[in-house]
């Protein structure tokens, strides 16, 4: 179960231009994780919604934002210096599409979004904990997996990326395990990487340390969808 003690947010170093932009810059772009959201109001427009959690430097979600106009973007941080430099990133690209939540993903997602109303979720380069004692604290766990599917609407897409090869398949295991999601390569398999999102600054980082990079994509079944799957696999 989730123990909020181990997932505090984090504030970090914050230099002058990170901290002048969350306070010039929140009001238009940066959304409190207590309160629900109306993504219709929040962003003017009726659009859908894609969820970005862990963002870091933004690299991922400003380019999903600049190359799907036609999407409402949400990123999810911890870590308020990352936050201040997406934001400044969001303002100088003039991106009306994206918003930013300060907060834990749990926790906002419960109190943020309503159910079945997300088309996409992306989470790229999770913190892995390395350490078998701490493999507790990893965001992807099944009760997350869970939450993701309640929250994903028919059809929605979940997106992972990691590049410790312990949580890819930890990964892999919970999201194939859940009758709600189905691989979009096959039972078991990860996916194609090359091309299909940006590289973030962690990916460089774990290829440099000679790490495999292990992508992850499912899709959200309807009812009907997993009442065939069950039949598939009993």
């Amino acid at each position: 179960m989730f123990d909020p003690k181990l997932y505090i947010r984090r504030k970090g170093r914050l230099s002058r231009a990170q901290a002048r932009a969350i306070d010039e810059l929140g009001a238009k772009y940066l959304l409190k994780a207590e309160q629900p959201i109306d993504a219709a109001a929040t962003f003017g427009r009726k659009a859908p919604l894609m969820l970005e959690i862990g963002f870091g430097t933004g690299t991922a979600l400003i380019a999903f934002a600049e190359t799907n106009p036609h999407f409402n973007c949400l990123g999810m941080e911890v870590f308020e210096p990352s936050i201040g430099n997406t934001l400044k990133k969001i303002h100088a690209r003039s991106l009306d599409n994206v918003r930013l939540v300060a907060g834990d993903a749990r926790t906002a997602l419960a109190k943020m979004i309503r159910k079945r109303s997300l088309s996409e979720v992306h989470i790229y380069f999770p913190d892995p904990w390395p350490k078998k004692r701490h493999h507790k604290r990893r965001l992807v766990n099944a009760d997350f997996v869970d939450a993701l599917a309640s929250h994903l609407r028919a059809g929605g897409r979940l997106c992972l990326a990691t590049d410790d090869a312990g949580y890819a398949r930890s990964m892999l295991t919970f999201c194939d395990a859940h009758a709600q999601f189905i691989n979009e390569h096959g039972h078991g398999q990860f996916a194609p990487h090359r091309g299909t999102r940006p590289e973030t600054r962690f990916e460089r980082r774990g290829l440099a340390l000679g790490n495999e990079i292990f992508d992850l994509s499912y899709r959200r079944g309807d009812n009907r969808s997993e009442r065939e799957r069950r039949r598939q696999t009993d």
